[in-house]
């Protein structure tokens, strides 16, 4: 998909992690939410990028289904994502994404801080949600070096279903940990999916995975 690629996140949470903390132990969060502004577009997916070495993407999908994908910003017409700022970490202005995302405030390395990013689309054509489903988890499992556990598990976010992995990759020589929560929230005349991409250097994994799990606790989604 175009705009709901890891490979856009140097992030790296798959908002996934993104949301795919290993434990639900929550930890106090601020009640901002996340907001960056972004030119909206809307397009055709016309991916050109080289298949997955996980299998097809949620980018192939849309290109081979020639779905329309449109990149949705806080304020926009669809169903309402409120996502929760975990304390010790902070709007990150440099997200890059439709949705924005949040950057650990303290980190190890200044120079390369843990992010964790929101892509939201509205996809509109013939979708089938539960191939959204089925391919969510190849862009991560292929990344270079990627190791995992499987590829993953269906859960939820604000009520909705979701597909959820976490694991590790090699970028610049270093282990790197990633994760990735991908959501679909049905609507009447349309199907939005949120994609959580999480990523940090091994040696801020844990604040990574903490923020994950508040992210998984306290998100809401309003139809």
């Amino acid at each position: 998909m175009k705009h709901l690629t890891a490979a856009t996140v140097t992030v790296a949470l798959s908002l996934a992690l993104v949301a795919c903390g290993s434990s639900n132990k929550s930890s106090p969060s601020t009640s901002t939410s996340t907001s960056t502004s972004t030119s909206t577009s809307t397009t055709t997916s016309k991916t050109s990028a080289t298949p997955s070495a996980g299998g097809p993407t949620i980018a192939d999908y849309i290109r081979d289904a020639h779905i329309t994908e449109t990149p949705v910003h806080h304020g926009d017409p669809g169903p309402n994502v409120d996502l929760p700022v975990p304390a010790g970490w902070q709007i990150n202005q440099n997200a890059g994404t439709s949705y924005g995302g949040i950057v650990l405030a303290q980190p190890a390395n200044p120079s390369d801080p843990p992010t964790i990013s929101a892509l939201y689309s509205k996809l509109t054509g013939d979708v089938d949600p539960a191939k959204i489903i089925q391919y969510a988890p190849n862009e991560l499992l292929g990344l270079p070096g990627y190791q995992g556990t499987g590829n993953g598990r269906a859960s939820t976010l604000g009520g909705f279903q979701a597909w959820q992995l976490k694991g590790s990759y090699q970028k610049d020589g270093k282990t790197r940990a990633v994760a990735q929560k991908t959501v679909v929230i049905p609507s009447q005349d349309a199907v939005f999916v949120l994609q959580l991409n999480a990523d940090a250097l091994q040696a801020d994994e844990a604040p990574l995975m903490d923020a994950a799990n508040i992210i998984d606790d306290q998100t809401t989604i309003t139809p």
